[in-house]
């Protein structure tokens, strides 16, 4: 998780924040390897 925060001291209600959660950006791309991997493994053994 990235968590970004903009503060504004002279106003304080224009707060910023901003927070982006990879976690299932990264299971993806490993699920997408293994299958990829999977795929590669069953051509060569045929």
């Amino acid at each position: 998780m990235i968590k970004y925060r903009k503060q504004n001291a002279l106003e304080p209600e224009k707060d910023a924040e901003v927070s982006l959660n990879l976690t299932p950006l990264m299971f993806f791309g490993v699920g997408f390897l293994a299958m990829k991997a999977l795929l590669r493994s069953i051509r060569r053994a045929s």
